[in-house]
């Protein structure tokens, strides 16, 4: 979908030297280059800067090197992990997808989680799986995180489906496949992720979904000043290490690396969803955001019109057995969506 499409490569990317790969390999062991598509200064990397000060602490004082927003999106942060120019990532399921597709279960299937308890009981019934599929393609998962929900934010507010089909929505070049399928809905806009904000500001879109800290962040209700309430898709992710990085660490490092990792999680997860909430009244208090309710009605028209892409979506976007496991856990749960 299309917040896969700006997942995938964030709303601001810097190019910087490439670092190399002699470089990468002789500092594994007591520095870990660690990248992420948050930027500099954001919640989220400040919340890696607080868990490296706790792997400091640990046996050998580990670096953490940290490098927010500078190696341009996930797909380019995958392909620089493969070549060992950086050693982990903190990456969306989107990024995670690149490695292992199986991954996109977590994310990829807009209006079928409709809270947090929704995302954490499939996240644990499919984490075992994952990690070790993930494992096996060369990455070790140290915890799971979230970061709160895809929203749509626009210029004009948004109704229901039909004030959607009208709509010029950012896509990214990268992603054909949710191109295409998403043409039924409205009129996707290919650009570049640092053009977005222009392209609101010109007119050239009219939308893009975007999770509500970035959005804050990024102050852009000042172009688009509408948000519909509805979470469209949760951001879920993980903070891995290539093998190659993780098997130059001693073992106790290792060991360390994994408790302070295991307190970790969790409280990144609090922590993102609480500001979630905190983003979204900040953006109404400070910047003007309008939020836009849907009636039962149109809520229950959008549902079943983004329905009709799950057949699509499954074997498709994600593949079909772990599509199937995500929505047998959510049917098996009371009260929630299927």
């Amino acid at each position: 979908m299309t917040l896969r499409s700006w997942l995938r490569s964030g709303l601001a990317i810097v190019a910087i030297t490439a670092l190399g790969w002699a470089g990468a390999v002789a500092a594994a062991g007591t520095e870990l280059r660690i990248a992420t598509v948050a930027p500099a200064g954001s919640s989220f990397h400040k919340r890696l800067q607080g868990l490296g000060a706790d792997w400091a602490r640990g046996p050998g004082g580990l670096r953490m090197n940290i490098f927010p927003g500078t190696q341009g999106g996930e797909l380019q942060i995958v392909r620089r992990m493969r070549v060992g120019q950086i050693h982990g990532a903190m990456l969306t399921s989107v990024g995670l997808g690149q490695i292992e597709r199986s991954v996109t279960a977590l994310q990829m299937m807009p209006l079928l989680f409709r809270d947090w308890e929704d995302v954490d009981r499939v996240r644990e019934r499919l984490a075992p799986e994952l990690e070790r599929r993930l494992f096996e393609a060369g990455y070790v998962v140290l915890f799971w995180g979230d970061a709160g929900w895809v929203r749509y934010f626009s210029r004009t507010p948004i109704h229901g489906i039909r004030d959607f089909r009208n709509l010029r929505v950012y896509a990214s070049s990268g992603d054909p496949e949710s191109v295409e399928m998403m043409k039924d809905y409205y009129r996707p806009v290919v650009l570049e992720p640092d053009q977005i904000l222009l392209g609101l500001r010109n007119g050239m879109i009219d939308a893009l979904p975007i999770p509500a800290f970035l959005a804050n962040f990024s102050q852009v209700p000042s172009y688009a000043p509408y948000m519909l309430d509805l979470p469209w898709a949760p951001v879920t992710g993980a903070l891995v290490l290539t093998v190659r990085a993780w098997n130059q660490l001693d073992p106790a490092t290792q060991a360390w690396l994994r408790e302070t990792s295991l307190r970790a999680g969790p409280e990144m997860r609090r922590a993102s969803r609480a500001e979630d909430e905190q983003a979204v009244q900040a953006m109404r208090d400070k910047q003007g955001l309008k939020v836009v309710p849907l009636s039962a009605e149109a809520e229950r028209e959008l549902r079943h019109e983004v329905g009709k892409l799950y057949p699509r979506i499954r074997g498709g976007l994600v593949p079909a057995p772990m599509f199937d496991a995500a929505v047998d856990e959510l049917r098996n749960g009371a009260g929630t969506g299927s």
